[in-house]
């Protein structure tokens, strides 16, 4: 489905991407309890690496669609797509380059082409005791 996402966004070497999606999640909790609440788990749009092993990312909730962004919080659309869909369960810093790259290689040998950046949805508290449980959306083309 159709969902508005609210995030910060922020090109980062590898090492730097948990502090980088803690702090972002945290932010963008307090614009999302001001914008009528989270609309779901927290999640981050990461990038491939750049030729220097920057990536991109965008962390932070989805959102009301109702949303005004408000610096340094960036409001967009993500519409609705057809996606491989894989659940984690792990620590986070297993979701690197490497399990991407077997990832993508596992959709191409079902015949699948991945059309943009996967979103990880973070669907517990990785502060509890509890396993960290990620949900990989990759959008197909």
């Amino acid at each position: 489905p159709q969902e508005t996402f609210a995030f910060v966004v922020r090109r980062v070497a590898p090492a730097e991407i948990g502090a980088l999606v803690r702090g972002a999640i945290a932010r963008v909790h307090e614009f999302a309890a001001l914008n009528g609440g989270p609309q779901g788990p927290p999640m981050a749009i990461t990038t491939a690496p750049d030729e220097y092993g920057s990536l991109v990312v965008e962390a932070g909730w989805p959102v009301p669609a109702a949303a005004v962004p408000a610096a340094p919080v960036e409001v967009r659309t993500l519409a609705p797509t057809r996606a491989l869909r894989h659940l984690h369960a792990g620590p986070y810093e297993e979701l690197g380059v490497g399990f991407y790259a077997e990832l993508f290689a596992a959709a191409h040998e079902r015949g699948l082409t991945p059309a943009s950046a996967p979103r990880e949805r973070y669907l517990n508290d990785p502060s509890t005791d509890e396993v960290p449980l990620t949900e990989i959306v990759w959008p197909l083309s």
